[in-house]
């Protein structure tokens, strides 16, 4: 059976080729009625596009650029991988594709690199900073985006989940279980996650009446190894603590294994809690108690975003915040 194109479409509707082209891109030149009757007809005659040719057509490429975090973190970090399958399952279903261009944290060179060699339609980023420069140069340039992240500026559109508020969850339910000492190894200050997870940490403190001790706050960059060494440094400086909060779950598990080097036992001398909910964190021993979000969901939700924003259609929700889950393990 040969493909249905356009003309058939058009000989069907008793209409000119250009008004079903018109029609199935929502052209506001063509009537209600007869767009509905256009789009009936096709569906029926279950008609597919061709990708490359609508593309050419409208000017654009049908490609979007993830920028995700630089490494040695990315695509390393399974939370991303997760994140990235939500986005492609929504860019697939819609005739995009996906590119991952390296690039540097904050290097707004580098992101203007995409547009000029890639010419990509959009770009979903990740990772937020305070201040984030690329935010003014994405503007400027009427380039569509949407954060994996609050941001922290103006009316951005973004998906995210209260990182504050999942923190102060975790640091909570170690103080109910009774601990009164509970070190952290917190993500990069710079970073909006890394600011927030950590002011949720400290509030959970004060509101449980215990001391905020700065010797048993130690930061790293969000990866294995910085997390690794942070928690070699919190045992040589003390091992007056019960539980640890990492501000991500890979965090958590370089924790794990340092507190192991030292002969320490998981939960029985130190609890540890981690945050994002990667499935490996399930298959550890012990099994990492944790902070969950939603990381296929936010990748799909965020590509949504992008592609209303894309097609110019009126955005009633730019800002999406979902809540986080907190899922107890053996690890604490």
């Amino acid at each position: 059976m040969s493909k249905i194109t356009m003309d058939d479409i058009a000989k069907a509707a008793n209409v000119s080729k250009s008004t079903v082209s018109r029609a199935l891109s929502n052209d506001p030149r063509v009537n209600e009625d007869t767009r509905e009757r256009i789009t009936e007809i096709a569906r029926r005659l279950n008609y597919r596009p061709h990708q490359v040719a609508q593309a050419l057509a409208k000017k654009s490429t049908n490609i979007i650029g993830v920028v995700i975090p630089w490494v040695p973190r990315s695509v390393a970090d399974p939370f991303f991988l997760e994140f990235l399958q939500g986005i492609g399952e929504v860019a697939t279903a819609n005739g995009y594709s996906l590119t991952l261009p390296n690039i540097a944290r904050n290097q707004v060179e580098d992101l203007a690199s995409i547009f000029n060699n890639n010419k990509v339609d959009g770009i979903i980023l990740t990772e937020p900073m305070l201040n984030d420069p690329r935010i003014e140069y994405l503007q400027r340039e009427n380039i569509p985006f949407v954060f994996l992240g609050n941001p922290m500026v103006g009316e951005i559109c973004w998906v995210e989940t209260d990182n504050e508020s999942g923190a102060y969850q975790a640091v909570n339910y170690l103080i109910e279980s009774g601990h009164t000492k509970i070190a952290t190894v917190a993500g990069s200050p710079e970073l909006v996650a890394g600011k927030y997870r950590l002011e949720g940490y400290k509030r959970a403190l004060r509101d449980g009446n215990l001391e905020v001790n700065p010797d048993l706050i130690f930061y790293a960059d969000f990866t294995q190894q910085s997390a690794y060494r942070a928690t070699k440094k919190l045992l040589e400086k003390t091992r007056d603590f019960t539980a640890i909060f990492a501000a991500n779950d890979l965090m958590a598990l370089a924790v794990i294994k340092a507190l192991k080097e030292e002969k320490i036992a998981i939960p029985e001398e130190v609890a540890v809690m981690g945050y994002d909910g990667i499935q490996v964190g399930e298959y550890i021993d012990p099994a990492l108690s944790t902070i969950k979000i939603p990381s296929v969901k936010m990748g799909r939700m965020a590509m949504n975003l992008l592609l209303g924003i894309i097609r110019g259609e009126k955005i009633r929700e730019r800002q999406v915040l979902l809540p986080p889950e907190l899922v107890i393990r053996s690890s604490a």
